[in-house]
Parts: C-alpha cells; structure tokens; sequence
C-alpha cells in the first residue's frame, strides 16, 4: 500500500487510495461514481447542481486545456460562495497561473495533470496556506475528472472542506 505523496514544500499530501475522512466528499465521490454508469468518467452534462445542491458552496469546476501541465491550461469555471470566503477571493474566470502565487498554481496544476493522466480522482488533504504570511488551514478536498468523450479529461470537479486542527 503506498503512502501519501507530500506536495512539498506544503505540508499538503495526495491521497491515490481515496481514504476520505469527511462523509460530505465520501458523498461526492459515490454521486461521481454513481454519474460515471461504468465509464472511465461522467461528463459534465451527467452532473446536475440540483442534485448536488448540499455541496455547491464548497464545490468548484476548472476547465482543462490539454496538454494539462501547466498553471495557464487550467482555467476556474466556478467556485462555491464557501470556498471564495476561505480563500478571501473569487478565482471565476481566472487560470491558475492568474490566480496564484507560482509555486501554488505550479503544484495545484501537478494535481489536477495527475487526475487528468489517471483518468481518476485524487484526495487532497493537510495543512494548505491561503496567503503568503497567513496561518495555514486543515482541508480535505476531492478532484475528479469529467469527460464528455470519455477519453480525454476536459474538466475537472472537486470539493475542498475546511478540518478541525487535530
């Protein structure tokens, strides 16, 4: 059984086993599993926000540009009201390149080219810093890819929930 990738120098690690701790995004990955209907992966027009609509303030959807590998080819289509108050800013309409430091949209853009290459969802969770200079958060998240070819990942769907420090 592997360990967790560590996404250095954060203090944030990937999860290939999907071990997830909070029932919101177990919740989320079995509507995602139940969408898919045996395929690789749902489309976007397979998920419908009415049926997810417990999840939307803290879900997002990033649009995917291939070759998938860096920060300008993932470009934030949404994000939930929740999340915009976490990060203190609403990343609609921005690629992650515009939208953060560097090396958070280098690593960010390492993740979602994971989920992109595997064709799978990864689990994100630790300590993520919000700002430079700012205390980090405890967050679980989950990025799951959407295709409507179901061959080429052309969005990806996630949610991230903020943790009690242990």
């Amino acid at each position: 059984m592997p360990d967790n990738l560590r996404l250095s120098p954060f203090d944030l690690f990937v999860d290939p086993l999907l071990n997830l701790q909070d029932a919101r995004l177990r919740a989320l990955l079995a509507y995602w599993t139940e969408k898919r209907a045996g395929r690789a992966m749902p489309s976007r027009a397979d998920v419908n926000p009415g049926d997810i609509v417990s999840h939307l303030p803290t879900v997002f959807l990033i649009d995917v540009k291939p070759p998938a590998v860096q920060p300008a080819h993932f470009q934030v289509r949404l994000m939930g009201t929740a999340l915009n108050d976490l990060f203190s800013a609403d990343y609609t309409g921005r690629t992650l390149e515009q939208g953060m430091t560097v090396q958070g949209g280098q690593t960010m853009a390492k993740v979602l080219g994971i989920v992109c290459q595997l064709h799978r969802p990864l689990r994100l969770h630790g300590a993520m810093p919000l700002k430079l200079g700012k205390e980090s958060i405890e967050i679980e998240a989950i990025i799951m890819p959407l295709s409507s070819s179901g061959s080429a990942v052309e969005m990806a769907m996630g949610e991230v929930v903020k943790r009690a420090s242990a």
